[in-house]
């Protein structure tokens, strides 16, 4: 019985989000900025691999920015991808980018690293522009999830 009631819960809980409405997210882009240094506990920091050479960096743990920020992904002719962030992502870009310069900016789609820049200057325009082309597939999840997130914003 007292098995029967464990899985029972278990079973609930597992998809209790699924059924309220919190999907995860198809892609998952995340911002994150080199850690400051050594003596931090692994709980606050990870590692992460820089191509094209596989320099290990130790970054922060938890993001600085994230897909739930975004409001708009355009690719110009170019190639370069354009990321704008709404106000709460735009604040904390600025900051991050302001109190760390000279470290480096790493950022991930779907874990993994896709552009990671020398921080030499502040972005206060809520703006990340990532030099290179990114797949058509990946480039049309991350504009869905930026019309979801400015349609969830129009709500509240």
């Amino acid at each position: 019985m007292r098995w029967t009631c464990l899985l029972m819960g278990f079973l609930f809980l597992t998809f209790l989000p699924a059924r309220a409405g919190h999907s995860p997210p198809k892609v998952v882009l995340r911002v994150h900025v080199q850690a400051p240094g050594e003596g931090q506990s692994p709980l606050e920091v990870t590692t992460v691999a820089i191509p094209p050479d596989g320099e290990k960096i130790q970054v922060r743990t938890l993001p600085e920015v994230t897909e739930h920020d975004l409001v708009d992904v355009q690719q110009d002719a170019s190639g370069v991808v354009h990321l704008l962030f709404n106000h709460v992502g735009q604040v904390n870009l600025s900051a991050v980018t302001a109190q760390n310069q000279g470290r480096i900016l790493v950022v991930l789609i779907d874990g993994y690293v896709v552009y990671a820049p020398l921080i030499d200057e502040q972005i206060t325009n809520g703006e990340l522009d990532l030099p290179r082309p990114i797949s058509s597939q990946v480039l049309q999840l991350l504009q869905e999830v930026a019309r979801k997130n400015v349609r969830q914003a129009a709500k509240t």
